[in-house]
């Protein structure tokens, strides 16, 4: 399983390197959308990968659903073993990164508790606050 991360500008890239240094997640690669090379220079990139990999389950996560980068990929979902997620965070991406494999249920459970991750602390804390002065 490969895992591609595609975005506008470096968010990419930088994530990428995060996964990459920080967690040692080996199978992750990334395309970004430039101002000079716009979604050409990330379809080049992503269709360079596909042909290394071949026949290989790939799964996409993009920045914005509606963005430039995810419906430039969006065709893509017609190559047999692809997924494309749109709206990415770094526990979603540390979950696919551990996964040897992944099927299309995997992916909906990963997105939930993906999305519960994702908390406005403020409240949280506040809220404890409040607990603790009664």
């Amino acid at each position: 399983m490969k895992l591609l991360i595609i975005s506008h500008g470096d968010f990419a890239a930088g994530i990428t390197s995060t996964l990459k240094t920080f967690f040692q997640i080996e199978n992750v690669y990334s395309a970004c959308v430039t101002q000079e090379g716009g979604t050409g220079d990330l379809l080049d990139k992503v269709h360079g990968y596909l042909d290394q990999w071949g026949d290989e389950l790939v799964v996409i996560c993009s920045d914005l659903k509606g963005g430039s980068a995810n419906q430039a990929v969006l065709p893509l979902l017609e190559r047999p073993n692809t997924f494309l997620i749109s709206g990415m965070n770094l526990s979603l991406l540390l979950q696919l990164g551990m996964e040897p494999e992944v099927t299309a249920e995997g992916i909906r459970e990963m997105l939930e508790a993906a999305k519960e991750d994702m908390t406005f602390i403020n409240d949280m804390a506040l809220g404890q606050m409040d607990e603790d002065d009664e």
